[in-house]
């Protein structure tokens, strides 16, 4: 029986001359894994522009539980960004939360609604913003850990003013530099733990600091996730932010 179901792209490798192999985060199945073919074909209706990273589509297709590889049988863009495409500030904020969902996110076939919609709906506040906030990928990786099941515990107070990456929750003293936040970047980390979106202004961080948050809250993935790793897109995204 064919699906019909929303779904975000999260990767895209070429497969052959004409086809894709894509990875696409659905509603109802979770993670998928589909061959497309023939998208240079001028009679196609898969054009590769479908494909773009973190795309928001609306797909048909018909699950086979014996297959690696699904077939779509339609797919659009739905809803279509406004402004990302021609926002260098957004289309670097997209490229990095496409990098941490990727890495995060690998067991197939398991749907899980909070995770998606977290990711749908974090993505269309990032397209309508008029001008995203530069501590919006902070936010959007403190909340993800939420989700994904390593959601700091604890709380900053004078007697934890720490907080341990490893353990993943504040502590009393800052004892292994390498794994730890001091006092200030674990108070921003809380702040951003418990924030409503439209509260992030209220964060004032200069590029360094926000630098070394970011680089703490990736060890921080990594320290909890064994897919995560290597990842790319910080180095834009300093750049973009310098």
């Amino acid at each position: 029986m064919s699906t019909k179901t929303r779904g975000i792209i999260f990767h895209t490798i070429k497969y052959g001359e004409t086809g894709l192999i894509v990875k696409i985060y659905t509603e109802t199945s979770g993670l998928q894994s589909f061959i497309i073919t023939n998208v240079t074909s001028k009679k196609t209706k898969m054009k590769g522009g479908i494909f773009e990273p973190m795309t928001l589509v609306e797909l048909i297709f018909e699950p086979k539980e014996n297959r690696s590889l699904q077939r779509i049988k339609e797919i659009r863009t739905n809803p279509a960004f406004h402004s990302i495409s021609t926002d260098i500030v957004k289309s670097s904020l997209l490229l990095f939360m496409n990098e941490i969902v990727y890495k995060s996110i690998k067991e197939q076939g398991h749907p899980d609604q909070p995770l998606f919609d977290y990711i749908f709906t974090s993505l269309l506040i990032l397209d309508l913003n008029p001008k995203p906030n530069p501590n919006f990928h902070l936010y959007f990786m403190v909340q993800l850990s939420r989700l994904l099941g390593f959601f700091p515990l604890g709380e900053y107070s004078e007697l934890t003013p720490y907080f341990d990456l490893k353990e993943g929750k504040f502590i009393q003293s800052n004892i292994e530099l390498l794994i730890t936040m001091n006092e200030n970047l674990s108070s921003d980390l809380y702040f951003l733990m418990n924030c409503h979106i439209d509260e992030l202004e209220n964060l004032k961080l200069n590029h360094s600091i926000r630098k070394s948050l970011m680089n703490k809250l990736l060890l921080y993935f990594e320290l909890h996730l064994s897919t995560f790793k290597n990842m790319k897109t910080p180095d834009i995204l300093e750049a973009i932010f310098s």
